[in-house]
C-alpha cells in the first residue's frame, strides 16, 4: 500500500466512526469535571475544616519572601499540603485510566473497521475493547516510558559532554569554540530528533502489531523493532503523517490567534473557536492513527502474500497426479 492510499484510507475509516471524536470530546470535558471533583473539592473543605487563611500565602510579594517562609507554611499548612498531593496523585490516576481505557476502545473500533470486522461504530464494542486492551496498553505504555526515560538520561549525558567540549575549545580560541558550540547543537538536536521519531515510530507501530496481532507487550515491541527494521520506509511514513499533523495543527491555532485581539467579542469569539480547534486536532489524531494502521495492515498484508501463493502452488503440486511413464519402443496404447 502506498503512503496516500494509505492516508486516503485512513480519513474513510475515520469519516466512516466520526463517534469517536464525540467520544474524545466527552472524555476530555469529563477529565476537566473530575479535577474539580477530586483535587478542587478537597483542597476547598480543608480551607474549610482548618480555617486557612490564603491570603497569607498570597502576601508573599517576592522570590526570597517565598523561600524565606515556605518551612512556615509548610509547618503550618501540612496537613493541607498532604491533602493536595493525594488528590493529586488521585487526579491523575484516574486520567491515567481514563486515557487508556478510551484508547484502547479507539483503536479496537479503528482495527475492526480496517479489517471490516463492523460496518459501523458500536458503543458496546467500544467498551468492549476497551476492557480488552486496558492491560496489555498499560504494560506498553509503561515500557515506551521506560524507553523515553533512558533517551533523556543518554541526551543528559551527551548535553554534559558537549558542554565541556565547547568550554575547552573556547578556552583554545572564540571562533573555533563558536564553531564546535554550533556544531554539537546541530549533533544534539539530529540525534535527539532521531531517537524520538524511532521511539514514536515504535511506540505507534507496537500498538498496531499489539491490537491486529494479539500479542503480549513485550513481544510486540520486538517484533516491531524487527519490522522497523525491514521496513524502514515505515518510519519515512510516519514522520510525514506526524509533521503533516503538527503542521495543520499549527495552522489552526494560528488562524485563532487574532480572534483574542478583538475587543469586547474577542474573548467570546475564542471559547467556541477553542473547542472547534479541540474537536479538529482530535480528528486528525484519528486519521494519523488509523493511517498508520492501514499502512501497516497493507505491508503486511503484501509480506504474507507471496509466502502463502508460494505454499499453494506446493501443495497443487504434491497433489497433482504423477505423470504416466513413458512407453516402450515397438508398444503402442489401445
Amino acid at each position: 500500500m502506498t503512503q496516500i492510499a494509505a492516508i486516503k484510507a485512513g480519513i474513510q475509516t475515520v469519516n466512516k466512526n466520526w463517534q469517536l471524536l464525540f467520544v474524545q470530546f466527552i472524555a476530555f470535558v469529563l477529565s476537566g469535571l473530575s479535577f474539580f471533583i477530586i483535587v478542587g473539592l478537597p483542597i476547598a473543605i480543608a480551607f474549610i475544616m482548618f480555617g486557612l487563611d490564603l491570603t497569607e500565602i498570597l502576601r508573599l510579594k517576592d522570590l526570597i519572601s517565598v523561600f524565606r517562609g515556605s518551612a512556615e507554611l509548610l509547618n503550618k499548612y501540612f496537613a493541607m499540603a498532604l491533602i493536595i498531593l493525594f488528590s493529586l496523585l488521585v487526579y491523575l490516576s484516574v486520567i491515567l485510566v481514563a486515557w487508556v481505557f478510551a484508547l484502547g476502545g479507539t483503536i479496537g473500533i479503528l482495527s475492526f473497521s480496517i479489517r471490516s470486522e463492523i460496518t459501523k461504530f458500536s458503543l458496546k464494542t467500544f467498551f468492549s475493547e476497551g476492557r480488552r486492551l486496558f492491560l496489555p496498553l498499560s504494560m506498553f505504555s509503561s515500557i515506551i516510558g521506560i524507553i523515553f526515560l533512558f533517551i533523556a538520561f543518554f541526551l543528559g549525558i551527551l548535553v554534559g559532554a558537549a558542554s565541556t567540549i565547547i568550554d575547552v575549545a573556547r578556552s583554545y580560541e572564540a571562533t573555533f569554540g563558536l564553531f564546535i558550540s554550533f556544531f554539537c547543537s546541530l549533533v544534539l538536536m539530529s540525534v535527539g530528533i532521531a531517537l524520538i521519531l524511532l521511539t514514536l515510530s515504535a511506540a505507534i507501530y507496537g500498538v498496531a502489531h499489539l491490537v491486529f496481532e494479539q500479542s503480549r507487550s513485550v513481544t510486540a515491541l520486538k517484533e516491531t523493532v524487527k519490522y522497523l527494521y525491514s521496513k524502514p520506509a515505515a518510519i519515512g511514513f510516519y514522520t510525514v503523517v506526524l509533521l503533516g499533523y503538527t503542521v495543520m495543527g499549527f495552522i489552526v491555532i494560528l488562524i485563532g490567534v487574532p480572534l483574542t485581539l478583538v475587543p469586547v467579542i474577542g474573548p467570546l469569539l475564542s471559547l467556541p473557536y477553542q473547542l472547534v480547534t479541540y474537536m479538529f486536532q482530535g480528528y486528525l489524531s484519528l486519521v494519523m492513527l488509523a493511517s498508520v494502521f492501514h499502512y501497516y495492515q497493507g505491508v503486511q498484508s503484501a509480506a504474507s502474500r507471496p509466502a502463502t501463493e508460494a505454499a499453494d502452488i506446493s501443495q497443487h503440486t504434491e497433489d497433482a497426479p504423477a505423470p504416466p511413464p513413458d512407453q516402450p519402443e515397438g508398444r503402442q496404447v489401445n
